[in-house]
């Protein structure tokens, strides 16, 4: 039987929080290592960024958590690195700006905006959205130069996958199983983990 927790994927509960008494009792960690930046703010940005971003105007990212939680005591093995299936969309961005609206201000905090299934067959490359990649974040968004959606794709996720390897964490969740319908991601995971 395994003891695990679900913690937040900023370093603000790893700070109040003896996580190196704690992990004397448990099996895993499992940072959840998305919503990172969207559901409170008006200011686009990534949800789920690998590193900071000179873009994104928020220093939250899954290397800061990593490092957090390790540095609060937490054996590297017994970290699962947290990934979304689903996106945060920011509606009414003032201005593209010469990030392609990343870092801008919006109308609408970044509320959910759609799974990944529904990302693949009505957003990506239509309706005017083009996908950009943040070479420094290490993840890709969409915009149309009103709507800002960032998310997780294959591409993403296999520098992710080679982060926690390399680091020797112990593995990866994703957060959550019915926004991959056709089974890309999880079956990308699985073939590279």
């Amino acid at each position: 039987m395994l003891v695990t927790t679900a913690v937040g994927g900023d370093v603000y509960f790893a700070l109040q929080t003896d996580m190196k008494e704690a992990s004397r009792y448990l099996d895993y960690v499992q940072l959840m290592t998305y919503d990172l930046q969207g559901g409170f703010q008006k200011v686009t940005g990534h949800h789920a960024a690998l590193y900071h971003s000179e873009g994104n105007l928020f220093d939250a990212c899954v290397q800061k958590a990593v490092n957090g939680f390790v540095n609060a005591g937490v054996p590297m093995e017994k970290l699962i690195l947290g990934v979304p299936f689903y996106s945060r969309k920011w509606d009414g961005v003032k201005g593209a700006g010469c990030r392609n609206g990343l870092g801008m201000e919006a109308e609408t905090v970044g509320g959910y905006g759609g799974d990944y299934g529904e990302l693949k067959e009505s957003w990506i490359g239509k309706r005017g959205f083009i996908r950009y990649w943040d070479e420094q974040a290490k993840v890709p968004y969409l915009f149309d130069g009103e709507t800002f959606i960032s998310y997780e794709d294959c591409e993403s996720l296999g520098v992710k996958i080679a982060y926690l390897k390399e680091k020797g964490m112990g593995g990866i969740m994703f957060w959550e199983y019915k926004c991959d319908p056709s089974g890309e991601l999880l079956s990308f995971i699985k073939k590279n983990m």
